[in-house]
Protein backbone atom coordinates (compact mmCIF):
# COMPACT_ATOMS: atom_id res chain seq x y z
CA UNK A 1 0.00 0.00 0.00
CA UNK A 2 1.29 3.43 -0.83
CA UNK A 3 2.01 5.93 1.63
CA UNK A 4 -1.24 7.74 0.91
CA UNK A 5 -3.38 4.62 0.89
CA UNK A 6 -1.65 3.62 4.64
CA UNK A 7 -2.78 7.66 5.50
CA UNK A 8 -6.19 7.63 4.24
CA UNK A 9 -7.26 4.24 5.77
CA UNK A 10 -5.22 4.77 9.18
CA UNK A 11 -7.25 8.11 9.42
CA UNK A 12 -10.71 7.74 7.34
CA UNK A 13 -11.38 4.40 9.06
CA UNK A 14 -11.18 5.94 13.03
CA UNK A 15 -13.35 8.76 12.02
CA UNK A 16 -16.00 6.39 10.24
CA UNK A 17 -15.67 4.34 13.69
CA UNK A 18 -15.51 6.94 15.97
CA UNK A 19 -19.06 8.18 13.99
CA UNK A 20 -20.59 5.16 14.57
CA UNK A 21 -19.77 5.20 18.12
CA UNK A 22 -21.09 8.46 18.82
CA UNK A 23 -24.49 7.26 17.12
CA UNK A 24 -24.69 4.67 19.05
CA UNK A 25 -24.79 5.93 22.15
CA UNK A 26 -26.81 8.48 21.50
CA UNK A 27 -29.36 5.42 20.35
CA UNK A 28 -28.91 3.81 23.68
CA UNK A 29 -28.42 6.35 26.05
CA UNK A 30 -25.78 8.27 27.50
CA UNK A 31 -26.82 7.73 30.71
CA UNK A 32 -27.86 4.02 30.57
CA UNK A 33 -25.97 2.03 32.85
CA UNK A 34 -24.22 -1.21 31.12
CA UNK A 35 -25.92 -3.90 33.24
CA UNK A 36 -30.05 -1.91 32.92
CA UNK A 37 -31.09 -4.64 30.00
CA UNK A 38 -34.51 -3.24 29.97
CA UNK A 39 -33.33 0.25 28.91
CA UNK A 40 -31.14 -0.95 26.47
CA UNK A 41 -33.32 -3.46 25.01
CA UNK A 42 -36.19 -0.46 24.85
CA UNK A 43 -34.00 2.04 23.17
CA UNK A 44 -32.23 -0.33 21.02
CA UNK A 45 -35.66 -1.68 19.57
CA UNK A 46 -36.87 2.32 18.99
CA UNK A 47 -33.64 3.44 17.02
CA UNK A 48 -32.68 -0.35 15.71
CA UNK A 49 -32.13 1.23 12.15
CA UNK A 50 -29.52 4.22 13.53
CA UNK A 51 -28.40 1.08 15.68
CA UNK A 52 -27.31 -1.51 13.00
CA UNK A 53 -25.29 1.51 10.80
CA UNK A 54 -23.58 2.61 13.36
CA UNK A 55 -22.59 -0.93 13.63
CA UNK A 56 -21.53 -1.15 10.19
CA UNK A 57 -19.73 1.91 10.84
CA UNK A 58 -17.92 1.05 13.65
CA UNK A 59 -16.96 -2.78 12.26
CA UNK A 60 -15.76 -1.32 8.52
CA UNK A 61 -13.96 1.53 10.17
CA UNK A 62 -12.04 -0.36 12.61
CA UNK A 63 -11.01 -3.03 9.82
CA UNK A 64 -9.94 -0.12 7.70
CA UNK A 65 -7.77 1.58 10.38
CA UNK A 66 -6.25 -1.84 11.17
CA UNK A 67 -5.09 -2.28 7.46
CA UNK A 68 -3.92 1.47 7.51
CA UNK A 69 -2.26 0.84 10.94
CA UNK A 70 -0.49 -2.39 10.08
CA UNK A 71 0.76 -0.64 7.14
CA UNK A 72 2.47 1.81 8.95
CA UNK A 73 4.76 -1.36 10.37
CA UNK A 74 8.71 -0.32 9.91
CA UNK A 75 7.93 3.37 10.88
CA UNK A 76 9.90 3.17 14.10
CA UNK A 77 13.00 0.69 15.15
CA UNK A 78 13.22 -2.31 17.61
CA UNK A 79 10.16 -4.67 18.54
CA UNK A 80 7.66 -2.40 20.22
CA UNK A 81 6.05 -1.04 17.25
CA UNK A 82 5.24 -4.99 16.25
CA UNK A 83 3.72 -5.85 19.69
CA UNK A 84 1.82 -2.37 19.79
CA UNK A 85 0.53 -3.45 16.35
CA UNK A 86 -0.24 -6.71 17.30
CA UNK A 87 -2.23 -5.54 20.40
CA UNK A 88 -4.11 -2.83 18.83
CA UNK A 89 -5.26 -5.09 16.22
CA UNK A 90 -6.25 -7.85 18.52
CA UNK A 91 -8.67 -5.33 20.52
CA UNK A 92 -9.87 -4.39 16.86
CA UNK A 93 -11.22 -7.75 16.18
CA UNK A 94 -12.44 -8.29 19.72
CA UNK A 95 -14.44 -5.10 19.60
CA UNK A 96 -15.95 -6.00 16.11
CA UNK A 97 -16.71 -9.28 17.82
CA UNK A 98 -18.86 -7.48 20.46
CA UNK A 99 -20.64 -5.43 18.08
CA UNK A 100 -21.63 -8.60 16.38
CA UNK A 101 -23.34 -9.01 19.75
CA UNK A 102 -24.34 -5.53 19.47
CA UNK A 103 -26.33 -6.16 16.41
CA UNK A 104 -28.56 -9.53 18.02
CA UNK A 105 -29.36 -7.05 20.95
CA UNK A 106 -30.95 -4.62 18.49
CA UNK A 107 -32.88 -7.85 17.19
CA UNK A 108 -34.43 -9.07 20.74
CA UNK A 109 -35.14 -5.28 21.51
CA UNK A 110 -37.92 -5.64 19.02
CA UNK A 111 -38.81 -8.73 20.05
CA UNK A 112 -38.70 -7.52 23.64
CA UNK A 113 -40.96 -4.68 22.82
CA UNK A 114 -43.42 -6.63 20.61
CA UNK A 115 -43.97 -9.53 23.55
CA UNK A 116 -44.13 -6.73 26.79
CA UNK A 117 -46.63 -4.67 24.74
CA UNK A 118 -48.61 -7.72 24.05
CA UNK A 119 -48.85 -8.87 27.48
CA UNK A 120 -46.71 -11.47 27.25
CA UNK A 121 -44.04 -11.45 30.57
CA UNK A 122 -42.89 -14.62 30.30
CA UNK A 123 -41.34 -14.52 27.20
CA UNK A 124 -40.26 -10.99 27.86
CA UNK A 125 -38.68 -12.22 30.94
CA UNK A 126 -36.88 -15.08 28.64
CA UNK A 127 -35.43 -12.54 26.36
CA UNK A 128 -34.26 -10.36 29.15
CA UNK A 129 -32.15 -12.80 30.60
CA UNK A 130 -30.88 -13.98 27.29
CA UNK A 131 -30.11 -10.27 26.83
CA UNK A 132 -28.41 -10.12 29.67
CA UNK A 133 -26.08 -12.77 29.06
CA UNK A 134 -25.02 -10.96 25.78
CA UNK A 135 -24.18 -7.38 27.27
CA UNK A 136 -22.13 -9.14 30.04
CA UNK A 137 -20.50 -11.16 27.63
CA UNK A 138 -19.83 -7.36 25.32
CA UNK A 139 -18.52 -5.81 28.46
CA UNK A 140 -16.38 -8.56 29.09
CA UNK A 141 -14.61 -8.20 25.59
CA UNK A 142 -14.72 -4.40 25.71
CA UNK A 143 -12.84 -4.36 28.99
CA UNK A 144 -10.24 -6.76 27.64
CA UNK A 145 -10.11 -5.07 24.33
CA UNK A 146 -9.64 -1.49 26.12
CA UNK A 147 -6.45 -3.30 28.14
CA UNK A 148 -5.42 -4.75 24.80
CA UNK A 149 -5.93 -1.48 23.06
CA UNK A 150 -3.85 0.36 26.05
CA UNK A 151 -1.12 -2.04 26.37
CA UNK A 152 -0.74 -1.67 22.24
CA UNK A 153 -0.85 2.30 22.75
CA UNK A 154 1.52 2.41 25.24
CA UNK A 155 4.34 0.20 23.23
CA UNK A 156 3.65 2.16 20.37
CA UNK A 157 4.21 5.22 22.24
CA UNK A 158 7.54 3.86 23.23
CA UNK A 159 8.37 3.37 19.44
CA UNK A 160 7.97 6.23 18.21
CA UNK A 161 9.68 8.17 20.81
CA UNK A 162 12.64 6.79 18.75
CA UNK A 163 11.38 7.72 15.64
CA UNK A 164 11.88 10.56 13.53
CA UNK A 165 7.97 10.17 12.21
CA UNK A 166 5.39 13.10 12.08
CA UNK A 167 2.42 14.12 12.03
CA UNK A 168 1.16 16.96 10.11
CA UNK A 169 1.17 19.19 13.48
CA UNK A 170 4.85 18.38 13.74
CA UNK A 171 4.95 20.23 17.43
CA UNK A 172 2.68 17.33 18.99
CA UNK A 173 5.17 14.22 19.74
CA UNK A 174 3.33 11.25 18.61
CA UNK A 175 5.18 9.52 21.03
CA UNK A 176 3.82 10.75 24.16
CA UNK A 177 0.48 11.10 23.15
CA UNK A 178 0.54 7.36 22.19
CA UNK A 179 1.90 6.85 25.87
CA UNK A 180 -0.69 9.50 27.19
CA UNK A 181 -3.92 7.86 25.35
CA UNK A 182 -2.56 3.98 25.89
CA UNK A 183 -1.69 4.78 29.86
CA UNK A 184 -5.56 6.23 29.83
CA UNK A 185 -7.06 3.15 28.40
CA UNK A 186 -5.00 0.60 31.24
CA UNK A 187 -5.98 2.84 33.85
CA UNK A 188 -9.56 3.00 33.42
CA UNK A 189 -10.11 -0.78 32.23
CA UNK A 190 -7.62 -1.82 35.34
CA UNK A 191 -8.75 0.58 37.99
CA UNK A 192 -11.55 3.20 37.14
CA UNK A 193 -13.81 0.00 35.53
CA UNK A 194 -12.97 -2.26 38.76
CA UNK A 195 -13.05 0.32 41.82
CA UNK A 196 -15.35 2.93 40.56
CA UNK A 197 -17.87 2.00 37.81
CA UNK A 198 -18.06 0.66 33.93
CA UNK A 199 -19.61 3.51 33.37
CA UNK A 200 -16.98 6.21 34.54
CA UNK A 201 -14.30 3.83 32.66
CA UNK A 202 -16.18 4.26 29.56
CA UNK A 203 -16.71 8.10 30.08
CA UNK A 204 -12.06 8.54 30.65
CA UNK A 205 -12.37 5.86 28.03
CA UNK A 206 -13.46 8.16 25.91
CA UNK A 207 -11.10 11.05 25.99
CA UNK A 208 -8.40 8.24 25.04
CA UNK A 209 -10.55 7.27 22.08
CA UNK A 210 -10.54 11.13 20.95
CA UNK A 211 -6.46 11.07 21.66
CA UNK A 212 -6.44 7.76 19.31
CA UNK A 213 -8.55 9.48 16.18
CA UNK A 214 -6.41 12.86 16.66
CA UNK A 215 -3.09 10.95 16.22
CA UNK A 216 -4.36 8.54 13.41
CA UNK A 217 -5.93 12.20 11.63
CA UNK A 218 -2.30 13.50 12.50
CA UNK A 219 -0.07 10.40 10.97
CA UNK A 220 -2.66 10.01 8.17
CA UNK A 221 -2.76 13.43 7.06
CA UNK A 222 1.37 13.35 7.72
CA UNK A 223 1.14 10.00 5.35
CA UNK A 224 -0.66 11.68 2.42
CA UNK A 225 1.38 14.72 2.21
CA UNK A 226 5.10 12.64 2.33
Amino acid sequence: MSSRGTGLTLSLGILAAIVGYILWQSVIGINTKVDDVGTILTNSAAGSTNLQISFILICVGLVVHAAGLINTRGTAPGTSESLGIVSIVAAIVLWVTSSGVGIALAEMGEKYVATAGAGDAATAGSIAIAAGFAQSATVAANSVAGLLAGIGWMFMGLAYRSSDAKGALSFIPLGWLALIMGLILVVSTLLINTLVSIELGSQISGIAFLLIVLWSVLRGVALIRS
